[in-house]
């Protein structure tokens, strides 16, 4: 029985990215037209390999750089 690795879809790894957000990024306000690059980075680095805790601190990492407070 051969294995599959199953890549994951756009929508699973935004998902993974919104998450993050929420969980490391609670309370801090950014302008609404930087959500984008927001996922970008964290795209970026779901695609170098990054775990939860990986994905949460690139994300805190860029958010702190466009934080509005």
């Amino acid at each position: 029985m051969a294995t599959k690795t199953r890549k994951a879809t756009k929508k699973q790894i935004d998902r993974r990215v919104e998450q993050a957000y929420y969980r490391s990024c609670s309370g801090i306000q950014i302008n609404i037209m930087d959500i984008g690059r927001v996922f970008e980075a964290g795209r970026v680095s779901v695609a170098g390999g990054a775990d939860d805790v990986e994905l949460e601190t690139a994300i805190r990492a860029f958010v702190d750089t466009i934080r509005q407070n």
